[in-house]
């Protein structure tokens, strides 16, 4: 499984180092990597990944925008229905 460095994880995940730091001191799971001579704090990929998606389950602001884009589908198609002859 792959691991990634804070600065890597951040990147993947869209979000700042502060945060893999502040998901860490709550309870992600990392461990040490010697890169390059050096000792670097990792985390394995689906571990990040784990996260992020539970985070997000929890965010109000993404949930607002997924009620939004399912309304918006939802009256697509109903306006799509609506257009097709003989239905």
């Amino acid at each position: 499984m792959p691991t990634l460095t804070y600065r890597e994880a951040a990147k993947r995940v869209g979000r700042s180092r502060r945060t893999i730091r502040h998901w860490r001191l709550n309870g992600m799971r990392m461990g040490w990597e010697t890169r390059e001579g050096q000792r670097v704090r990792v985390v394995e990929l689906a571990t990040l990944l784990a996260w992020w998606r539970q985070r997000l389950k929890n965010d109000p602001v993404h949930q607002q925008r997924l009620r939004a884009q399912n309304a918006a589908q939802t009256e697509a198609q109903a306006q799509t229905r609506r257009e097709t002859p003989g239905s």
